[in-house]
C-alpha cells in the first residue's frame, strides 16, 4: 500500500538517524494524492498540503441543528437562495417576522398554521381582502348571528330550565344543570315558590355550570324557579337568549364575547307561515331609544313564529 506522506528524504544503508536529520525529515514531510479519500471530494491536496475542497462541504458532511441561528450571518439568506419547494418547518421558523424580501407563498402555510395570534392587527386592510373591495372606506362584518325555535313544537316554555334558589338579603343564588349563563347575562325568572318576585334579573356571577348568582334582594326566602330561556337552533357569539317578560313577545340575546359599544345594528327576519308570507320580527326599542347593550340585543315579534333569524352587524 502507497503511503499517504512523502519524506523528501532516502535513508543509505548504515546511515545514522541524527536529531537534526529527523527534524529535516519531519519538517519537510508533504501529503500525497494518496491522503485523499477516493470520491469523497472534501479534501484537496495542494503543494502537499491539505485543504477544504471548493464545494467540498455539502449535506453528508452537515450533521442534524449542526447550524445555528448565531453561525449565519444576517442577510445572507435571499429568496434565490430558498426553492419554491423547500420545506421549512414552523419549529425551524424564529418568532421574529421574516426580513425585507422574504415571502412565503400561501401554498407553503397549513391554514391551522396561521391564527390571529400571528397576524398583527394593522396588518389586515381592505386592499388584502379578497374580491372588489375597493377605495379606503372600513370594512364591517357580522359580529353575532342566531337562528331561533321560540316556540318549540309550538310551546312557549320548550327551553325553560327548572331549578332552585336561595336567598339572602343582599343576594340570590339559583342552582341549574347546565344553565350557560355568565356575568352580565339577562335571565327571566319566574319564582314557583317561596316569597321571591318574578322577574328580569342580571347575572352578577356565575361560580360553576349548575349555579349562577342575580342581584335579587329582600327578605330571606327559598323555593323553586323557573329560568325562561329561548331555544336556541344554532348561533355565533350568542350564548344563551331568555324571554324579556312573561306576556309579551320579546327576547333578549346574551352575547357569548361583548360588542364594544351598544351603537350596532340587529337585522331581524321570521316568517309566518301558514297564512300569507310576512316579516314580524324587528329589534326592539324603548320609545326613540334603543334598548340594546354591549352585553344583550333585544329583539320582538308581533305574532308567534317557529323561527327567527338575527345577524348583528357592527
Amino acid at each position: 500500500m502507497a503511503g499517504v506522506v512523502e519524506t523528501t528524504h532516502t535513508f543509505a544503508n548504515n546511515e545514522v538517524i541524527t536529531s537534526t536529520l529527523m527534524n529535516n525529515i519531519i519538517d519537510e514531510t508533504l501529503f500525497t494524492s494518496d491522503a485523499l479519500v477516493s470520491g469523497n471530494g472534501t479534501l484537496a491536496l495542494v503543494a502537499g498540503k491539505l485543504k477544504v475542497a471548493t464545494a467540498g462541504i455539502t449535506s453528508n458532511e452537515m450533521g442534524t441543528d449542526a447550524v445555528t441561528a448565531n453561525a449565519i450571518a444576517s442577510g445572507v439568506i435571499t429568496n434565490a437562495k430558498i426553492s419554491a419547494t423547500a420545506a421549512i418547518s414552523l419549529s425551524k421558523l424564529a418568532s421574529e417576522a421574516l426580513p425585507a424580501g422574504i415571502t412565503v407563498a400561501t401554498a407553503n402555510l397549513v391554514d391551522a398554521n396561521v391564527t390571529t395570534a400571528k397576524i398583527a392587527d394593522a396588518a389586515v386592510t381592505a386592499p388584502k381582502l379578497n374580491g372588489a373591495q375597493t377605495g379606503s372606506a372600513p370594512v364591517f362584518g357580522v359580529r353575532a348571528w342566531a337562528k331561533l325555535n321560540p316556540y318549540v313544537s309550538s310551546i312557549r316554555t320548550g327551553a325553560y330550565k327548572s331549578g332552585n334558589y336561595t336567598r339572602t338579603a343582599t343576594e340570590t343564588t339559583v342552582t341549574m344543570t347546565d344553565h350557560g349563563l355568565k356575568a352580565n347575562d339577562k335571565i327571566r325568572l319566574d319564582f314557583t315558590s317561596g316569597t321571591a318576585t318574578d322577574g328580569l334579573y342580571t347575572v352578577t356571577s356565575s361560580a360553576n355550570a349548575n349555579e349562577f348568582v342575580v342581584n335579587h334582594t329582600g327578605s330571606s326566602t327559598s323555593g323553586n324557579v323557573t329560568a325562561q330561556f329561548v331555544a336556541i337552533q344554532a348561533s355565533g357569539n350568542i350564548s344563551t337568549a331568555s324571554w324579556f317578560d312573561t306576556g309579551d313577545d320579546t327576547i333578549v340575546l346574551n352575547f357569548a364575547t361583548q360588542m364594544p359599544n351598544d351603537d350596532y345594528a340587529s337585522i331581524v327576519t321570521g316568517q309566518f307561515f301558514p297564512g300569507a308570507w310576512a316579516t314580524t320580527t324587528n329589534e326592539y326599542t324603548v320609545g326613540n331609544t334603543q334598548a340594546n347593550t354591549v352585553y344583550q340585543a333585544h329583539i320582538y315579534m308581533n305574532q308567534p313564529n317557529r323561527f327567527i333569524n338575527v345577524v348583528i352587524i357592527g
